[in-house]
């Protein structure tokens, strides 16, 4: 039987190492990026294979840890959708130039991942206020990406997308700790010898 416990313990974990990996992904492979107008893709170019590509795939991986712990459908699909874009966006690199067929595909991924997670938090009832307000948070540095990719040339794109990628990663380790808190602690076994 599945320890369902257990897999959001390390669903929880895989958020924090998340945090970590995406965090060292940050250090400039190249003096001249920039964290402000450069998404964290166009980092991982310069790093192809590298921690910010494993980041996004523990992230994936860290949503299907807490599938088994969730009930209701919609949550359960949306969360199983974020994992699988967060995935595909990891093993489908940009570009650094104009997109080719793997950019479009790491775009419209990516994307998908920072709506389906939100969504999924919201939809998981009772929602707590923390798991509102981290949601809300989210939206509003989605929104901002958007505008700065359709409306103002990329201006403070990865600025945007970086507290976009904070607030995802501490509304699914919120997720992690309400399904570990749904799940009753597993009984030990105890045998009785008779005399």
């Amino acid at each position: 039987m599945i320890d369902k416990r257990l897999l959001a313990g390390a669903g929880l974990a895989g958020s924090v190492l998340t945090a970590l990996l995406a965090a060292i992904g940050q250090v400039d492979p190249d003096p001249q990026l920039s964290h402000v107008s450069l998404t964290v893709s166009d980092f991982a170019v310069h790093d192809r294979g590298g921690v910010t590509d494993a980041a996004m795939v523990v992230f994936g991986l860290s949503a299907w840890c807490l599938l088994p712990a969730l009930r209701p459908a919609a949550p359960r699909l949306l969360l199983a959708v974020f994992g699988a874009a967060m995935t595909v966006a990891a093993l489908a690199p940009t570009d650094l130039g104009p997109l080719t067929a793997t950019g479009y595909l790491h775009r419209y991924a990516s994307m998908l991942a920072f709506v389906a997670l939100p969504l999924a938090a919201v939809t998981l009832r009772p929602v707590s206020r923390a798991v509102r307000l981290t949601a809300a948070t989210a939206a509003g540095f989605a929104a901002l990406m958007l505008a700065s990719a359709t409306l103002a040339d990329r201006f403070l794109i990865g600025a945007a997308e970086r507290y976009l990628l904070l607030a995802e990663v501490l509304l699914l380790g919120l997720l992690a700790v309400r399904a570990r808190s749904d799940c009753p602690a597993r009984r030990a076994r105890s045998t009785v010898s008779h005399a």
